[in-house]
């Protein structure tokens, strides 16, 4: 009887080392892209469907170019972890409108391994370690469409990484605009496998771990966090106290780190908000817009005005 309790509880083992150490990280270091549900059209706006060359890497990005009468500058959007430019979940196509109609010629892309745009050919996601290089073909590309206009760089959760990761490299984009901004990895990702799965998080350590270590989560390990303390360029955060994968704490810190950082912390959304009817874990992440959009605009008019 003893040797039938081990020999399950060691079979049992190897299946859960087999899934939580090997196929879910295996998995969760992959970029998985959102289908296009949506796109400018359908929010009234004119757009053009642009291809971004990004050399370096003998890759070609899908973007489109929004532009605006008599514009004064140009935001540059960059999506999230997972996302699209068409940012289904956090109201990218709202967000488009509005500032078209403020006078900002907007450019959204999808990143490497995202959308329309090529694939990689280890297909990971990696924080911006690898993505910023797109950002700054995207201004290669803004810089042929819209010569001598100010360009701001906006995103939400990982695409604020990667802005970070860009800006770090390259001068050109005058001031960022971050929505949810993923300034920690390892919390980040912990927090996203918990909005899939559900699972305790200390539960989900060891695939953590695994997927960081053994299966190169990340790639270099960019720290975001610690990169956008020494960014000098004027930088706008808007937080959602309650996101439960890109945490209040670390815009807190970063912009308690960084006197060229606003930032700005939402009110709590109603628990009946219609934005989080089917959020299910993964909550108020990234949904500044669709749960206040008055208000963030608002937050982004001010700043912009005061640059």
């Amino acid at each position: 009887m003893k040797k039938i309790v081990l020999g399950t509880i060691g079979v049992l083992f190897v299946i859960w080392a087999v899934l939580f150490m090997g196929l879910l990280p295996a998995q969760l270091v992959q970029a998985q892209s959102s289908p296009f549900t949506a796109g400018p059209a359908d929010v009234g706006l004119d757009y053009d469907e642009v291809s971004i060359p990004v050399p370096s890497d003998n890759l070609s990005l899908s973007a489109w170019w929004m532009p605006a009468e008599n514009a004064h500058s140009v935001v540059l959007y960059v999506h999230g972890a997972n996302g699209n430019k068409e940012e289904f979940h956090t109201g990218g196509l709202i967000y488009y409108a509005e500032l078209v109609r403020r006078g900002h010629h907007v450019m959204a892309i999808d990143l490497r391994n995202h959308g329309a745009s090529d694939r990689t050919e280890e297909g990971r996601l990696t924080f911006g370690a690898e993505e910023y290089r797109d950002v700054l073909a995207a201004l290669d590309m803004i810089a042929e469409l819209a010569p001598d206009l100010p360009i701001i760089g906006s995103g939400v959760s990982m695409g604020g990484a990667t802005l970070i990761e860009a800006a770090a490299r390259d001068n050109r984009m005058k001031a960022l605009v971050l929505i949810d901004p993923l300034l920690d990895p390892e919390s980040a990702t912990l927090g996203g496998m918990h909005a899939i799965l559900g699972l305790p998080k200390p539960l989900l350590w060891p695939t953590l771990w695994s997927a960081t270590n053994l299966f190169g989560l990340g790639g270099d390990g960019p720290r975001p966090l610690e990169t956008g303390k020494e960014l000098s360029l004027p930088i706008l955060i808007i937080q959602d106290p309650g996101d439960p994968v890109t945490q209040m704490r670390y815009s807190e810190e970063l912009a308690a780190g960084n006197a060229n950082i606003a930032y700005h912390l939402l009110p709590s959304p109603p628990a009946d908000h219609p934005a989080l009817t089917d959020a299910g874990g993964w909550g108020s992440h990234g949904k500044a817009v669709l749960l206040d959009k008055q208000e963030v605009m608002k937050q982004i008019d001010q700043f912009l005005a005061s640059l």
